[in-house]
């Protein structure tokens, strides 16, 4: 048989704790459903306020389409979302009723014993008098005997009649919670008749904004053109910002090589297309990478109207439009910050793209352009979801679209799996 020291036991007690405690701060698949439906319901807002805003516009736009497309799938996963709530909810409501089912045994049996040791009791004719029948005794140690079995007697009855209170106790909770959560599973079901139903009107307008837009595929045809011209300049711009960076921070370390080693040709100097970190740049590169996934918004509110890559543009047949980052439909006027801390490469006003603002993180750089106000200048230390700056509105159909991108070294990366939820 093993025997463990002090130290193990300790040890041991101390995990459990810590794993206890580490347990107790997960969020439970409850509150994860209600986080993202509330996450659900904002994108929807959202997508409700950029439609209203650009509704009182007589012509209708693409991202006005993209808006309305993106609230359609929220909420239908929304619906989705909600539908797991209802799973959820016939599951506790399942284990209430046989959590109900198995306190009702234990009272029963409980309540069996307890009466059939009464009837015991009274068989064996004890008195109903306590004092009578200690006194009944033929010596001084029988009355000891007899007083010390009343004693326990006495314990063990009062220790059924509590276990039986506590048990109707729990039942009596178990009613309450069982109460609350079909109560809970009745407005679950009427919130998913109404999204429902919203779902049914959005895919009507839906239809209708798409059959509208087919009808200028001449006018959408030349609108595509022009934003891929834009996209192509902000992308010559940004290549052309980061091949600079990769030339300053070539020649600081060739100078930093040459100065410990006078005479030797430095390695840095090379046509490699990744960065020479300094350690602190590293270290910032590190971190950066270590958020994948939760990394904030660039703007607080905001949805994603078009993804990273290939898009389809609604009201034509097959054509599509590349996208190197994402574009983010905000609430007019928003703030937008940096998703991390770094310090300002650029700002440079580009023609389609308004103002732009590049930030580096190491390795990484992150792009936010598309912004009217900027708060930040060249070389300046920024913060994580410090503001930088302001989104620009369209001075035609008022939309306020952040076009969001990130690199790493020279290479472009979809920037959705990188920000948190």
């Amino acid at each position: 048989m093993r025997v463990w020291s002090s130290k193990q036991v300790l040890w041991l007690f101390a995990l459990a704790a810590m794993s206890m405690s580490l347990a107790a701060q997960q969020p439970t698949q409850k509150e994860k459903l209600e986080q993202r439906k509330t996450q659900l319901q904002d994108e929807i807002e959202v997508a409700n306020g950029i439609l209203k805003k650009t509704q009182k516009d007589k012509e209708l736009t693409l991202n006005q389409v993209r808006a309305l497309d993106k609230k359609v799938r929220a909420r239908q996963e929304l619906i989705r979302t909600v539908q797991a709530q209802i799973s959820n909810s016939d599951r506790e409501i399942r284990r209430l009723k046989n959590d109900m089912a198995r306190l009702d045994g234990e009272i029963k049996t409980l309540k069996e014993k307890y009466a059939g040791m009464i009837r015991e009791a009274q068989k064996r004719g004890t008195p109903s008098s306590a004092l009578a029948f200690v006194f009944a005794a033929e010596d001084l140690q029988q009355a000891l005997k007899r007083l010390y079995f009343l004693r326990q007697y006495s314990g063990f009855r009062q220790t059924q009649v509590e276990e039986i209170k506590a048990l109707q106790a729990q039942k009596a909770q178990a009613i309450l919670d069982l109460e609350a959560e079909q109560g809970r599973k009745r407005q679950l079901l009427g919130q998913e008749v109404a999204q429902k139903q919203e779902l049914v009107a959005e895919k009507s307008q839906q239809e209708a904004a798409v059959a509208k837009l087919k009808k200028k595929e001449s006018q959408i045809a030349t609108e595509i053109k022009k934003k891929r011209s834009e996209m192509q300049k902000l992308e010559q711009q940004i290549q052309r910002i980061i091949q600079d960076e990769l030339k300053r921070q070539r020649e600081a370390a060739r100078k930093q090589a040459e100065a410990k080693n006078p005479g030797s040709t430095a390695q840095a100097g090379s046509s490699s297309e990744a960065f020479a970190l300094t350690p602190e740049g590293a270290a910032l590169a590190k971190d950066f990478a270590a958020n994948k996934g939760k990394l904030p918004w660039p703007v607080e509110r905001g949805i994603i109207t078009q993804n990273f890559g290939e898009n389809p543009v609604p009201g034509t047949s097959g054509v599509t439009i590349k996208n190197p980052g994402v574009d983010i439909g905000t609430p007019s006027k928003s703030q937008v910050r940096a998703v991390f801390q770094g310090e300002v490469s650029t700002v440079v006003r580009i023609p389609g793209a308004n103002r732009v603002v590049l930030i580096r993180h190491g390795n990484y750089f992150t792009v936010y352009s598309n912004l009217e106000d900027v708060f930040v200048k060249t070389g300046d230390k920024v913060s994580t979801k410090e503001a930088i700056g302001r989104v620009a509105a369209d001075p035609e159909t008022g939309e306020s679209t952040l076009h969001f991108e990130l690199w790493m070294d020279t290479n472009n990366q979809d920037p959705k799996p990188w920000l948190g939820r």
